[in-house]
């Protein structure tokens, strides 16, 4: 009998698969590391980072807390950005860029934001989704350096971030 991935009853059975995963933290502009992560990423075809800014952890936990029930319906984020990198990956008209996410807690137009913030989008490369609750979707343009796209990563993650910063980031790599 084949299995076809579902549980006995009918229902699709949960399909789980663990990827080694490498956590490291950095200071820009130090970015050697992660830029050869995202290299093997690439290479490999899958994978991605997230990376994650350092921030105070003084910082008022007020603007962390749900306001009650009603926030599941809201558009409200956490005041952290989350920037994510996944390697290029084939399309319908051939192999794409790499593709940056930008989870943020400013709302829609978020590209406007950031040209006004002096980070702007680099040009090639087209916006996917710019949305208030799934965040700000980039396709880099195909050859784009590894280390421009961390780098614009990084500065639109500070200029869309509502927390005090330390300076220093995390990079979470989920490894092919």
């Amino acid at each position: 009998m084949v299995d076809r991935g579902y549980d006995g009853t009918g229902r699709p059975r949960a399909v789980t698969t663990r990827r080694q995963v490498d956590s490291f933290e950095f200071t820009p502009p130090g970015l050697d590391r992660v830029t050869g992560y995202l290299h093997h990423l690439t290479e490999a075809g899958q994978g991605w980072i997230n990376l994650l800014p350092g921030v105070d952890a003084d910082e008022d936990e007020s603007q962390t807390v749900p306001p009650g029930l009603f926030s599941l319906f809201s558009n409200r984020q956490p005041p952290v950005t989350m920037a994510t990198l996944m390697p290029p990956r084939p399309a319908k008209r051939g192999i794409e860029g790499v593709t940056v996410g930008l989870l943020h807690p400013t709302g829609a137009k978020a590209a406007a934001r950031l040209a006004e913030a002096g980070v702007a989008i680099p040009a090639g490369w087209r916006v996917r989704q710019d949305h208030a609750r799934r965040g700000l979707v980039l396709l880099a343009s195909l050859g784009a350096p590894d280390a421009d796209i961390i780098d614009w990563a990084i500065r639109a993650g500070t200029a869309l971030c509502r927390w005090e910063m330390t300076g220093q980031w995390q990079a979470v790599v989920y490894l092919p």
